[in-house]
């Protein structure tokens, strides 16, 4: 089955598709604010959903929005990103589930507070994939879940475990 992770930022969002709970690919679309005008923040955010290569995926694992953020424009469009997102990913008939920031560092440390560094160590001691960019990696981690939501009774440690249990939800056809 082939999922796929999007960890949305208006910078440089992550994708990471998987089959097999295996990475096949991975992509990360970098972006930056040209002009000042409304037009030219909505042009923006549609070029980074339209690069999100969705292909076939069976699920797509979107990171939620961290509402701690200080700048609140950059969450009103990041908003829209992640909703743009879901509006294709729902066209294309794709089933998508959203994970909290913190349940996805759970997910991979066992703790729901950790740092991007230890993310970064943790994917690479846990499943020997190297990243350089937290976006990328936090995409693994997601395209993983994704991996694991699909799989019945798959082995997980007690943190993972708590984590999929809440995201059950979200998934199961209804």
């Amino acid at each position: 089955m082939i999922t796929l992770g999007i960890d949305l930022s208006l910078t440089g969002t992550g994708c990471v598709v998987m089959k097999g709970g295996k990475m096949t690919d991975n992509k990360l679309i970098k972006s930056k604010p040209s002009g000042g005008r409304p037009i030219d923040e909505l042009n923006r955010i549609i070029k980074i959903r339209d690069e999100i290569e969705i292909s076939d995926a069976k699920i797509a694992v979107i990171e939620g929005l961290a509402f701690m953020a200080r700048n609140t424009t950059s969450l009103i469009q990041l908003s829209a990103l992640n909703y743009f997102v879901r509006e294709k990913l729902s066209i294309l008939s794709i089933p998508f589930v959203i994970v909290a920031p913190t349940s996805l560092k759970k997910f991979v440390t066992g703790k729901g507070n950790s740092p991007k560094d230890l993310m970064l160590l943790a994917t690479y001691k846990k499943y020997g994939e190297y990243f350089t960019n937290d976006n990328l990696c936090d995409a693994y981690g997601l395209a993983k879940i994704g991996h694991v939501l699909t799989q019945k009774n798959p082995k997980l440690i007690k943190p993972q475990q708590e984590v999929i249990n809440l995201l059950k939800k979200q998934y199961e056809k209804k």
